[in-house]
């Protein structure tokens, strides 16, 4: 028997691929705006949010916090939807995306998106519609793979230094080195190891919140960020 479940009652999830775009905000509070104006539109009421950031569409399961605890708030809230601005932010795997789909249906949820995009409804042509814009979703990740790596191998090639420079430090004449930003960096660090709150270390930082986490993620420890500037002293990081 299908659980009960309430058709008004939406779990929203949000997602974006990069630290930059975490960093930034920006993604994120585009597809939260776009998923609180279409529950208002639809009359639905909004029981928790939750968003991956940093994270790819690609991404198993077990490396997708956000998604993971939406579906379980889907099962304590009795969820009827759970809602994304569109639904590559779900997964850019196409079975991932099927076996999310009918995990929500075992809880007597639907997936939906602000997009449309085939979760309209289960008849075969809306069906059909989103087994395509799966597959499509998927090509765009792996194109997107492509053109990354051909273009990380040209860099490599011209002996450039591939990516962006950590916060903290700067790159001047193709080397590394240490900027204003490093000790605030350090102590922000330090403050979360001693068990500060993300908003605090966000406000020492002056990000978002999801900016300090992927920041704390990346490094661990202030030991860690410090092992990395004798490595950069050293020569064995350039």
């Amino acid at each position: 028997m299908t659980p009960t479940t309430n058709p008004t009652v939406a779990v929203l999830l949000s997602r974006v691929s990069t630290g930059a775009q975490a960093a930034s905000g920006l993604g994120l509070e585009a597809q939260q705006e776009a998923m609180v104006a279409f529950c208002e539109r639809e009359g639905l009421t909004v029981a928790s949010s939750f968003t991956d950031a940093g994270v790819s569409g690609r991404a198993p399961l077990d490396e997708r916090a956000g998604l993971v605890a939406a579906l379980s708030s889907v099962v304590e809230h009795r969820a009827g939807v759970l809602l994304v601005s569109s639904m590559d932010r779900v997964a850019r795997d196409p079975l991932l995306l099927l076996t999310i789909e009918r995990t929500l249906a075992n809880s007597g949820c639907r997936l939906v998106s602000v997009k449309g995009e085939g979760t309209e409804g289960d008849d075969p042509s809306a069906v059909f519609m989103r087994r395509i814009l799966a597959a499509v979703g998927e090509m765009e990740a792996n194109l997107i793979s492509a053109r990354t790596k051909a273009a990380l191998a040209a860099k490599k090639r011209r002996n450039e230094r591939l990516g962006r420079p950590p916060r903290g430090w700067s790159v001047v004449e193709g080397s590394l080195v240490m900027n204003s930003e490093w000790e605030t960096v350090f102590t922000a660090l330090e403050m979360r190891a001693n068990g500060a709150k993300l908003r605090e270390v966000a406000s020492l930082l002056g990000c978002s919140v999801p900016n300090a986490s992927v920041l704390c993620r990346r490094w661990g420890s202030p030991k860690a960020y410090d092992a990395f500037r004798e490595d950069v002293v050293s020569g064995r990081i350039k």
